[in-house]
């Protein structure tokens, strides 16, 4: 299977997407879509061999006959900010013109009550109400052009729902118009005065102008929620010194192609993921790991795009472009976690889809109820008022916006989350289970004892183990020869070296035979000492402490002990900590022998230990826990990767292998366990989040409907269809700007 992401405008509200979502799932089949009001976007799922070109023709003209608009979505770096400057800046001379011709209208409307000098004819007033209401209505047609159309397939919006409350109340002044050229021609002075002060031209206008201004309220607020976006499409360079044949050249990103070299200064982008060739550099990669220390790379190093070049200069070969790169990766990582929808989303995909049907049913009840009780003139009032005080848009907007913030938060952090239905499942995490080799632990091993017989320094016990060690290839030896290196020690010159397959190595020196391999193996090879009760002991302990313990002999005599292992992270037992502080349950499932995995569990403060495991036990004891309460395995090698795909939340640590990332649902890039802790405070975050947000735009609708119905009339509490457009706007806003508050969450 495959995702193709486009672009969907047009859309406004929760009930667009409902309507979007429902046309492309006629057609590619249920549940194959996921549609983002927030990123105006739709990502379809299909099959591998889908004819892509046909598949868009026929989903543009579905959804443009159900007033929606689709496009392919741009390329990285292609133009897509400067159109939505572009559309930001048509919409803002919009508003100011809306805003300067409604003023205009509010002083007519309104002027009498604060004795300001107009006309003193009132057919002269009404006139120029129309006159100053008909521009706003034009320049706000989008409004009409839409609402109208939905209503005519039957799907109406909250477009709808805008355009019926400003037409009607222009309608209506139309009609108190007629009636006041009607009365002045008769004389008739109660009617005139009557119908004078209820026209509803200024609430036509100001309905349109106070949406209007809160919709490009909320395309700001939008836009800062989807930021982290932003800044990483816009991070790459324009262009790029590429190194040919007849010299170097300035020339465009795009033109990039695999197997180019570059040249790349200090305070420069890097363009591409590429590998070294020439040089040495140092690197701010806080960009992929959210790591503020930059790191140094030599020939050989691979460096990453939108990486910074901080000092040095490098000739590198490109090694992917494009959407390869791990920045596009990224960034749509991003875009697919902004898009995917949270479990918890699905209870405002419910409501919306009855929503606007439900509140112009309302609309009407309302009228009919007052007009019943010979409120004519306020029928018309609080049915507008209900039309227009409905926000579906902020429904629709609670959750995405949420996710959005938060996943681009994570990227802050260096943990990168694939979707929302994993950010949301792992607030309410229960279990979390680890791998040892690589989470708790560094992953490679490490000399951590030297215990020498009396009468031998270290130094030359770690000369001896070097000397033959350094023949070798086993990762044992591979810990040996970096601690001789890191003291400065030089090795003998040996030769006949010889492997004994699991019990030991030997080789020949100036100095004698030298041998390493556990006591029984160094008997067997004539070292009659190597039984000793220190050698012993000595042995003992360490393969207590879940150490490898290896004798070393040189000559006709045992030298000593080296205690060998993959040494515990600095901050494994602090995370650990925190997650029983945060009622979370450790579980470590490993391959590695009972009593190495003892010694690290218990020193992490692990509370179930699993040893000697196969893969697929790994597996069998997730789907074990996963019966009795949400779940999470935290991995980085091949063996992990079923028991990562089988877990509730697959979390992958970012050094890992590419099996293990491609796993898991969260990855982490800096290969701390402590980032595994942060997610799970940044998922209870954002979901807390998500919660007030359904919260207020619930509870918002369910008390001001009810309000703009007129309820609270016989305890003096009304509100006119301009405050009503006004609550609204603001509703929305407010939304969105709880969201952004994430950014500020401590992690």
């Amino acid at each position: 299977m495959k995702k193709i992401r486009y672009s969907v405008l047009g859309m406004g509200c929760a009930v667009c997407v409902g309507h979007v979502e429902r046309t492309i799932n006629k057609i590619c089949g249920e549940g194959s879509v996921v549609v983002s009001l927030l990123t105006s976007s739709a990502i379809v799922t299909v099959a591998d061999d889908t004819d892509e070109d046909a598949l868009f023709t026929e989903l543009k003209k579905a959804l443009k006959g159900a007033g929606y608009t689709l496009k392919r979505s741009r390329p990285e770096n292609e133009g897509g900010v400067s159109a939505g400057k572009e559309d930001y800046k048509k919409s803002l001379r919009t508003l100011i013109a809306s805003i300067i011709i409604t003023l205009a209208l509010m002083y007519v409307s309104m002027g009498h009550m604060l004795s300001l000098p107009l006309p003193a004819d009132a057919r002269v007033l009404s006139v120029l109400q129309i006159a100053l209401t008909l521009p706003v209505m034009i320049l706000n047609r989008k409004f009409f052009k839409n609402g109208i159309s939905a209503l005519i397939r039957r799907a109406p919006n909250m477009d709808s729902l805008i355009s019926l409350g400003s037409a009607a109340s222009f309608i209506y002044g139309i009609f108190a118009t007629v009636m006041i050229f009607i009365a002045s021609a008769k004389g008739d002075a109660h009617t005139l005065h009557t119908y004078a002060h209820n026209l509803y031209f200024e609430s036509a206008a100001m309905i349109l102008t106070l949406v209007s201004l809160g919709k490009t309220l909320e395309s700001r607020a939008k836009d800062s929620a989807a930021d982290a976006i932003g800044k990483l499409s816009r991070m790459l360079p324009d262009t790029v010194m590429k190194i040919t044949e007849d010299g170097t050249l300035t020339v465009s990103v795009s033109e990039l192609s695999v197997g180019d070299k570059i040249a790349i200064k200090a305070g420069e982008i890097i363009p591409a993921d590429a590998v070294i060739i020439e040089g040495a550099c140092s690197v701010d990669e806080s960009m992929l790991t959210g790591e503020s220390i930059p790191v140094e790379r030599q020939v050989g190093d691979g460096i990453s795009a939108a990486c910074t070049l901080l000092s040095g200069y490098v000739v590198a070969k490109v090694e992917r472009i494009g959407s390869d790169t791990a920045h596009a990766k990224i960034i749509a990582l991003l875009e697919d976690a902004a898009a995917s929808k949270a479990p918890i989303a699905r209870v405002a995909d419910k409501i919306s889809a009855v929503f606007v049907p439900s509140v112009m049913a309302i609309s009407v009840i309302t009228a009919i109820v007052w007009l019943l009780l010979g409120e004519g003139e306020l029928a018309v009032r609080y049915a507008l008022s209900v039309l227009v005080i409905s926000c579906p848009c902020a429904l629709g907007l609670a959750t995405p916006t949420a996710i959005m913030v938060g996943t681009g938060l994570g990227v802050e952090h260096g943990i990168l989350i694939k979707s929302a239905e994993a950010l949301e499942e792992l607030s309410s995490l229960r279990y979390f289970m680890t791998d040892k080799t690589g989470t708790l632990t560094e992953g490679r091993p490490t000399v951590t004892d030297v215990i020498a017989i009396e009468g031998v320094s270290e130094e030359d016990l770690i000369r001896a183990a070097y000397t033959a060690e350094i023949m070798s290839s086993h990762p044992l030896a591979n810990a040996v020869c970096y601690y001789a290196e890191a003291m400065d020690i030089k090795p003998a010159g040996a030769k006949n070296f010889r492997t004994v397959a699991g019990r030991g190595i030997t080789a020949d020196t100036d100095e004698g035979r030298v041998a390493l391999g556990r006591p029984e193996f160094l008997l067997s090879e004539g070292f009659s000492d190597a039984g000793c009760d220190f050698i012993r002991s000595s042995t003992e302990k360490l393969e207590k402490e879940g150490k490898t313990a290896v004798s070393i002999a040189l000559g006709d005599k045992t030298l000593g002990v080296l205690g060998i292992a993959d040494s515990q992270r600095s901050d494994s037992k602090a995370a650990i900590s925190e997650l029983h502080g945060m009622g979370i349950s450790a579980v470590m499932l490993t391959g590695d022998n009972g009593r190495t995995a003892r010694a690290i569990g218990d020193a992490c403060g692990i509370d179930e230990i699993y040893s000697e495991l196969l893969p697929e036990d790994k597996e069998r004891i997730i789907r074990e826990y996963k019966e009795r309460a949400v779940c999470a395995m935290v991995g980085d090698g091949i063996n992990d990767a079923p028991a990562l795909a089988s877990a509730n939340i697959g979390i992958a640590i970012g050094a890992g292998t590419e099996v293990a990332i491609d796993s898991a649902d969260i990855v982490l890039s800096k290969n701390s366990l402590g980032d595994a802790v942060k997610a799970i405070k940044l998922s209870r975050a954002t979901m807390r989040t998500i919660k007030q947000n359904l919260f207020w735009a619930l509870i918002y609708n369910a008390i001001c409907i009810p309000i703009a119905a007129g309820v609270l009339v016989p305890l003096g509490i009304a509100i006119s269809p301009m405050i009503a457009s006004a609550a609204m706007s603001v509703s929305s806003v407010c939304v969105v700007l709880n969201s952004i508050r994430l950014k500020k969450a401590k992690i």
